[in-house]
């Protein structure tokens, strides 16, 4: 047997050898669909299925709160809700806490710089079951009140700001301008909270006196036996005791996650099954039309197939021979695929689109070889399958007369080859349908309004961060950004400038509840938590946002005039229909906020401050002379491109005070292209697939016109002979073509309609069931056919009825 395997194979090589354009497109054509599914195996395996590196992280679970009215499916929770929590809680291990958060990290002289951080609780690493590189982690009690600050680098910031020095521990350096002293550095695959994050500093649970500020999120390990859905039947319990003490929280719940579903984020895992399944259809219209091309070459091997089995070969014997050439072939594009693999994997870790998590598990390794491999071999066999039985069928008697071509088991082969094309049509719709929905979402998305006005390419962003604890007092801090101001006015080509917390597309500064003067709430009910900014008189200006009544901001509304407010059409709409804001009063709710009621001088325009999909937010604003923070955007609009200034604008602010931190620097349009960088990938990478999916699919509906043509040649030659016009013949050919189109657009429609609900949840603005798409898909699928059909039926119309009488 195995020397007949053997033998199989010599010949198989030796055949493919002697037909070098068959078996180039072939192995092409194959190396493309198996490449480009092992590069979507590698990615999905990595992000979906590696093993994380944490101690049995199948039992590490992320805790999320979400409340009604501020509704979001993944939200964060205050202090106040953490003890409430840790209180009642019997499912977890030691819960802990965490936040993320833009840190700056200065001291020992080096230039300071902003990274993600983390505030986590004392029991954030234990939980993960996680040891550091070097050093130790936050012990229990070091996030009491009285703990010290404590900080833990990872091993990027450790080799790139202290030169892998292992004496870095016990040293003191600056973060957010406070001292902090380091005690260990993470290895370079710890990725919790998120890829990016560079500093964990121990978080120190001061006792709360209200509800909020909502910024954490819990994280915890289920107790033995425990099972996740056991811990959310528990923490819905609680979420209900919890709705007794604060009448605020409406339809309060602790939505739960695994680990990797926490750090992959609600669209990733969508995302990448989609692609999974788009790249597995190109896959499945490769074997069709090789397939396609195999059913053709066994027109031109039908002698040889019939001379083997009079000399006595088994027919079983000829469709394993048939099948290793089959496999050989696939293999043989599987290797090459390897390359294409390895670039895209390469281009997709390079490319990052969003910032993707648990990125670095992407690779080639072992498990992406032996899927080539099994893709390769099932792969072959899909396609070898078909031919190899057809060929095994031959009728000796019929096949070795003169006029084979006309033998029953061409028009059979024939019959086979409509079914694959039709095959293939409706794989390549279903694919089409996906990559319109995708490409009409994206469009959507991109023609959302930001709320502003102002060109985003002449838009310049930079958050600075004053690293000197003198700029905490108001007063210097504010003479510290008037003169950031005044240089950065100066700058030939700036129009305007000014200064904020917040800014669209997603960069939202602070939120909280409020309240209004006269306004009546129930006892323990609070107004919602909507953003609120602090913004410098000419940001609404800068950024071209309408200004629908009142005024804006202007350098008299300072620490010592009245306390004044701005609040966003949404807010109006919201919370003060039928009325006019103008002279109402609005104040920060809470303890620690006192009377300092501010009067409404002015209604602006909405903002997105969430992303670009998400509801705008309403919200208020304050004079940053009111409401002074130190870390702050500097906004500024050239007559130009603006990102011809950074360099002169990061002079000028830096000559001021070199301990400033200087981050996030870029134009507004960056920052937008950023925020759906995701989404564009998403569509960018089906839309390749349905293009490589039609390409292929007009290449099998032209192989197999050419091919009925070239059959149907003496036909031609007698209808042409009898009279029938060219167009007649035309017409006859172009029918053939819209026939199996139109099949396959009827088919192919049924499977959009019902694999389209995969795309849900990537979609915005565009339902799955899209008249427009599913009406342009099957009309570019048919022009395409019809462009395919009309070279071999326009080569129909020039047959010589002569020379087709002689055809045989």
């Amino acid at each position: 047997m195995l020397e007949e395997f053997f033998q199989d194979l010599r010949y198989g090589l030796r055949t493919l050898r002697h037909n070098p354009v068959f078996t180039t497109v072939a192995v092409l054509v194959l190396a493309l669909g198996i490449g480009a599914n092992t590069a979507i195996f590698s990615v999905a395996y990595g992000m979906l299925y590696r093993p994380l590196p944490y101690a049995s992280a199948d039992r590490v679970a992320v805790v999320f709160m979400r409340y009604f009215p501020r509704d979001f499916n993944f939200g964060t929770m205050c202090i106040r809700d953490y003890l409430s929590w840790k209180e009642n809680n019997h499912a977890f291990e030691e819960p802990a806490l965490f936040r993320g958060q833009r840190m700056d990290i200065g001291g020992q002289g080096a230039v300071p710089e902003q990274v993600q951080g983390a505030q986590v609780t004392a029991g954030f690493f234990s939980t993960l079951g996680v040891r550091p590189l070097i050093g130790r982690t936050f012990l229990e009690g070091e996030d009491k009140p009285s703990a010290g600050s404590l900080t833990v680098l990872s091993e990027s910031i450790w080799r790139r700001r202290f030169g892998a020095s292992p004496a870095v521990i016990g040293q003191g350096i600056l973060v957010n301008g406070a001292p902090s002293i380091v005690i260990g550095v993470m290895q370079a695959d710890f990725v919790v909270p998120y890829r990016a994050t560079e500093v964990w500093t121990n978080l120190r649970l001061v006792p709360p006196t209200r509800y909020g500020p909502w910024f954490y999120r819990g994280l915890a390990r289920l107790k033995p036996g425990m099972t996740i859905e056991r811990a959310q039947a528990e923490l819905n319990g609680i979420a209900g005791l919890m709705m007794q003490q604060n009448s605020y929280y409406k339809q309060l719940s602790f939505p739960t996650l695994s680990l990797r579903d926490a750090l992959l984020g609600p669209t990733l895992r969508p995302a990448i099954l989609v692609l999974a399944g788009a790249v597995a259809l190109v896959l499945l219209i490769v074997v069709v039309n090789i397939a396609n091309l195999l059913l053709a070459r066994a027109t031109v091997r039908q002698r040889e197939i019939t001379l083997r089995l009079s000399l006595g070969a088994s027919r079983s014997r000829l469709v394993r021979q048939l099948l290793t050439e089959s496999v050989l072939l696939s293999v043989i594009g599987g290797v090459l695929g390897l390359g294409i693999a390895w670039a895209a994997i390469r281009a997709i870790r390079a490319w990052n689109p969003g910032n993707l998590p648990l990125i670095d598990a992407v690779r080639l390794d072992g498990a992406a070889l032996a899927f080539m491999l099994a893709i390769a071999v099932l792969t072959g066999v899909l396609f070898g399958v078909v031919p190899a039985f057809a060929s095994a069928r031959a009728d000796l008697n019929s096949t070795l007369k003169e006029g084979s071509r006309t033998a029953s088991g061409s028009r059979a082969r024939g019959r086979s080859r409509a079914v694959l094309v039709v095959v293939e049509i409706a794989l390549s719709l279903t694919l089409l349908v996906g990559a319109g929905l995708l490409i009409r979402s994206f469009a959507n998305l991109q023609k959302v309004d930001g709320g502003f006005s102002a060109a985003p390419n002449k838009l310049l962003t930079m958050l600075i961060s004053p690293g000197n604890t003198k700029y905490s007092d108001a007063r210097a801090g504010l003479a510290f950004y008037d003169e950031v101001l005044r240089r950065g006015r100066r700058i030939p080509g700036v129009e305007s400038a000014a200064l904020t917390d917040s800014l669209p597309p997603d960069r939202q500064g602070d939120a909280d509840t409020f309240m209004l003067a006269g306004q009546v709430l129930a006892p323990g009910e609070m107004n919602p938590v909507i953003t609120r900014g602090t913004v410098g008189p000419d940001f609404f200006r800068t950024l071209g946002i309408p200004l629908l009544k009142g005024r804006t901001f202007t350098d008299h509304d300072t620490a010592n005039s009245a306390p004044v407010a701005i609040v966003s059409d949404g807010f109006v709409r919201r919370f003060l229909p039928n009325q006019d804001p103008i002279g109402m009063r609005i104040k920060q709710s809470g303890p620690g906020f006192g009377n300092n009621w501010m009067e409404i001088v002015g209604v602006v325009g909405n903002l997105k401050y969430l992303g670009l999909t998400v509801e705008t937010d309403p919200a208020y604003y304050m004079p940053f002379a009111q409401s002074y923070g130190p870390r702050s955007f500097l906004v500024v609009r050239s007559a130009g491109d603006a990102s011809r200034i950074v360099e002169s604008l990061r002079q000028d602010v830096q000559s001021i005070d070199m301990g400033v931190t200087l981050a996030q620097i870029g134009t507004m349009e960056q920052a937008l292209n950023l925020s759906i960088s995701q989404p564009r990938f998403n569509t960018m990478l089906l839309a390749l697939f349905a293009g490589i999916a039609l390409l292929l699919a007009a290449i099998g509906i032209y192989g197999l016109i050419a091919y009925s043509v070239a059959q149907r040649t003496q036909e031609i030659g007698v209808r042409m002979a009898l009279g029938a016009a060219r167009q007649d013949v035309l017409r006859m050919v172009l029918l053939q073509g819209a026939l199996l189109a139109g099949i396959g657009t009827g088919i192919g429609l049924i499977g959009a309609f019902a694999m389209t609900r995969w795309l849900k949840t990537l979609l915005f603005g565009v339902g799955v069931t899209d008249a427009m798409t599913f009406a342009a898909a099957p009309l570019v699928l048919l022009i395409v056919v019809l462009l395919a059909t009309l070279v071999p039926a326009v080569r129909a119309t020039r047959v010589s009825p002569v020379i087709a009488l002689r055809y045989e």
